[in-house]
């Protein structure tokens, strides 16, 4: 039999509703003042039901996350068995006959881990800077970046936003490539359009194989990276954002440059590397007093709560040896100012002069670097969660 049934035989086949019969002709015609004045009220008041369908769409069923909390933990690092220490010796020797708890110090690293693995609602920031060379700005950068790529499984780049010739493109692994920041911004028009691709852009960068992290390397000529100013910071840095999830900038010592303080304009985590000695503190304290100043001058709280959720780095080296009580002093001034002082033990991997190489970086500077990175993540957070509800404010208006 055919399925092409007229109209006719279609209603005549179709299955009758018990619970909402089609109304007889008597029935239609004994209503239709009510459909009449059902449709004045309807064509009458369009902006209110519109209105009242938006909130009603916009409304959750269900509110709160009572319910939620009781099932949901943040992780399983408390519940997974210790993988170190004398608790995991102990669970492998008795065949898991006995089971000891994790160890405070693998549960505090676990947990530290999770921290830098978050994901934000846009790419991350994180600028380190401080005015005096010599102190481990691309030591951190590198560091951070390594500890980034290893651990949060996202896409991390290391950009050498340095006024001059900066020292990144020394001591990273080059793999054969010589391009740097300049040759990108020759190119860069090709990358502002919807077609680009990151296949095409990483051939600009520096891949740093298992530490899994890219390198934006500065330029050799002093005279083209001076040309990098403000305005070809921001077309770089958008095109940047489109491909990568955190961005550390390792800067130059001029705080007053173009390219400089276009980066501490985008960025929502400040580091700053320091020696404890008195020009390095002295040297990240003036740059501090900069900050707040341009805060005050601008009325832009951008700066000073940069400041104040900062994270100061202590990274070891050459030079005078500074007495305990002068240490402690000068920590003091820095534990007033900032959010987080974090202590990277020396190792040699990292003051060779030359390429670090995360594989090569001994396990207490690594864990380390994990605590500094897990405190930037931190401050992260807070950044996002304070964008999130400025959002959520401003829609609400």
């Amino acid at each position: 039999m055919s399925t092409n049934w007229s109209g006719a035989e279609r209603k005549s086949r179709a299955p009758i509703s018990l619970l909402n019969p089609e109304p007889s002709a008597e029935d239609n015609a004994a209503e239709p003042v009510k459909e009449t004045a059902t449709l004045t009220v309807a064509i009458s008041e369009p902006a209110q039901a519109q209105q009242a369908a938006v909130e009603a769409q916009a409304a959750p069923l269900v509110s709160g996350r009572r319910s939620a909390s009781v099932l949901q933990k943040d992780n399983m690092n408390d519940e997974l068995p210790p993988a170190t220490g004398w608790q995991a010796f102990l669970r492998t020797v008795t065949f898991g006959l006995i089971k000891p708890k994790v160890g405070a110090a693998e549960l505090a690293r676990r947990t530290d881990l999770s921290a830098i693995q978050r994901v934000y609602s846009r790419p991350m920031r994180i600028m380190v800077a401080q005015p005096l060379g010599g102190v481990g700005k691309t030591m951190c950068s590198v560091g951070i970046g390594s500890t980034f790529g290893i651990h949060s499984g996202q896409h991390a780049i290391v950009w050498d936003n340095n006024e001059m010739m900066g020292t990144l493109g020394v001591r990273t692994n080059a793999n054969g490539s010589t391009r740097t920041v300049w040759d990108l911004l020759n190119v860069l028009e090709k990358f502002e359009t919807i077609e680009a691709r990151k296949g095409d852009f990483s051939y600009y960068t520096r891949h740093q194989g298992k530490n899994q992290f890219s390198v934006l390397a500065s330029d050799e000529d002093p005279d083209r990276m001076k040309s990098i100013g403000a305005d070809e910071f921001n077309r770089i840095h958008t095109v940047v954002s489109r491909f990568y999830d955190t961005i550390v900038l390792d800067t130059g010592n001029n705080t007053r440059s173009e390219n400089w303080l276009a980066s501490i304009d985008v960025t929502d985590q400040l580091v700053i590397p320091v020696r404890l000695q008195r020009n390095a503190v002295v040297s990240a304290l003036r740059m501090i007093e900069q900050l707040e100043s341009m805060s005050e001058r601008q009325g832009n709280p951008h700066y000073k709560n940069l400041v104040a959720n900062a994270v100061v780095v202590i990274t070891q080296g050459g030079g005078a040896k500074v007495s305990a009580t002068d240490q402690a002093d000068l920590r003091a001034q820095l534990e007033s100012t900032v959010r987080s002082i974090i202590d990277i033990p020396y190792d040699a991997a990292l003051d060779n002069g030359s390429i670090i190489d995360w594989q090569l970086v001994g396990d207490p500077a690594r864990r380390a670097f994990e605590r500094v990175t897990a405190e930037i993540a931190a401050g992260l957070l807070e950044v996002d969660n304070r964008i999130a509800h400025a959002r959520i404010h401003t829609t609400n208006r």
